[in-house]
């Protein structure tokens, strides 16, 4: 696990590891979409600290779920295209 110099680790993520970390924050992130008033501030703390771990966070999350950001938009898009 990798810390900027200074940073002070927030408790509420103590146990989980970068992985399960950035697991936590995609699934939130859907959330904060349609629910910003509910879990914006959540996903947004954890998102700091996945970046305050990882010197490469933005990559490193883009690299992790761009398999799962295909697929989904696959699923979208045929979701979209069937008559309602």
């Amino acid at each position: 696990m990798w810390h900027h110099v200074g940073h002070v680790p927030d408790v509420r993520f103590q146990g989980l590891d970068d992985e399960d970390l950035a697991d936590v924050w995609y699934a939130l992130s859907a959330c904060a979409v349609r629910h910003p008033h509910r879990f914006k501030a959540l996903t947004d703390a954890v998102l700091n600290e996945v970046l305050s771990r990882r010197g490469d966070g933005l990559k490193w999350l883009e690299q992790r779920f761009q398999a799962i950001g295909l697929a989904e938009s696959k699923e979208d898009v045929q979701a979209n295209a069937r008559p309602r």
